[in-house]
């Protein structure tokens, strides 16, 4: 489980999650006007769908998906990214936007031949909410659509980190675009309400925060792969981990913890690939009979992978553990913590440098 949403279930393999934001205003509407509630459950629905037609697009081009996480602005289907072509990239992203115009095309249709009442209302709903879903996603902004469009565009003539970092610029137009408009909207007057001014202000401003939560992460993700290039996870790697035997006891565990003062345990499988031994699940603790009931996948990476490569592979991971290795001989393991830091003190050592060098 992501950090900030819940799993609620499983499509096709991928897991699907809701931010914790959208579970609350679900409750929020229902408790204002059961109806808008129900109109915000439909809205998930749509979203779910435009999510999905992202990761079939992405199975399609061999990419593997790993999980749906459905946000208040839209979702966002968490996707291994490694060796994407922008080409890919491109297709990948319109996927979403099209089949929301295509969903609203659907019901625009469906409202021609629908009788008059709740049945037209919904539908007509459904048609202006997929239609603007489409346009609202199609915006050149990360973490939007639009904005995975712009970056593979721009790959045509720029790399990776500079397509990047201008479609970040283009993002930080956008938002300060739809705070003036918010501005004007709310203090130029109009026959709206005051009760439906405040909804839109907190509306776009959830919207805003959104927008600069992705674009910070994709500056952060494309500032770390530009700094490290040529670094391996070699250079990263940590000793501070013990091995426990496949077949011991909860007992032995114990010991080992007791002694040798680790946290992370590993052991290794009859397959040969190295797990990690939750050793916070008290409940698998008490049923365990041995440690390979508590043994966890994790990822088994080569020493000659770099360090962006392989925080992408680990980044899903509910545990956040990676064993290094070259060839068939484990080096040691990295942790998100430790590659965290690691990069903190590289990069940070890296503007000292170039200040002294000034």
């Amino acid at each position: 489980m992501a950090q900030g949403s819940v799993r609620i279930g499983r499509i096709a393999g991928i897991n699907i999650e809701l931010h914790w934001l959208f579970i609350l205003l679900i409750l929020i509407f229902i408790a204002w006007n059961p109806l808008l509630g129900f109109v915000w459950i439909l809205l998930f629905v749509c979203v779910l769908i435009h999510e999905l037609s992202h990761s079939i697009t992405a199975t399609r081009n061999g990419i593997k998906v790993s999980k749906i996480i459905l946000l208040p602005i839209g979702g966002a289907s968490i996707i291994n990214d490694l060796g994407v072509n922008p080409a890919a990239e491109m297709n990948i992203s319109l996927a979403g936007p099209l089949m929301s115009f295509v969903l609203g095309g659907i019901f625009g249709i469906l409202v021609i031949f629908a009788p008059a009442g709740l049945i037209t209302y919904l539908l007509q709903y459904l048609f202006v909410i997929n239609i603007l879903l489409g346009i609202f996603n199609i915006l050149p902004a990360f973490p939007m659509d639009g904005g995975r469009v712009l970056r593979s565009y721009l790959q045509k003539k720029n790399d990776f980190y500079h397509a990047t970092m201008t479609t970040v610029k283009v993002s930080k137009y956008c938002m300060a675009l739809i705070v003036v408009a918010t501005v004007i909207f709310v203090i130029v007057p109009s026959s709206y309400s005051v009760g439906y001014r405040e909804l839109i202000f907190l509306w776009d401003l959830i919207i805003v925060f959104f927008l600069y939560e992705g674009a910070k992460a994709e500056e952060e993700s494309a500032t770390v792969k530009h700094e490290t290039k040529g670094m391996t996870i070699k250079d990263a790697i940590s000793k501070n981990y013990s091995v426990i035997e496949w077949e011991s006891s909860p007992k032995r565990l114990y010991e080992i913890i007791k002694r040798k003062k680790e946290h992370i345990i590993l052991t290794q499988s009859p397959e040969g690939d190295y797990q990690l031994v939750n050793i916070f699940d008290r409940k698998a603790i008490a049923g365990a009979d041995s440690i390979s009931r508590l043994a966890v996948q994790i990822p088994n990476i080569q020493a000659s992978t770099s360090i962006y490569d392989t925080m992408q592979k680990i980044e899903g991971t509910g545990f956040r553990v990676a064993a290094v290795f070259k060839g068939r001989t484990l080096l040691g393991i990295v942790t998100w913590q430790y590659m965290n830091a690691f990069l903190t003190l590289h990069m940070a050592g890296k503007s000292l440098r170039k200040g002294l060098n000034k």
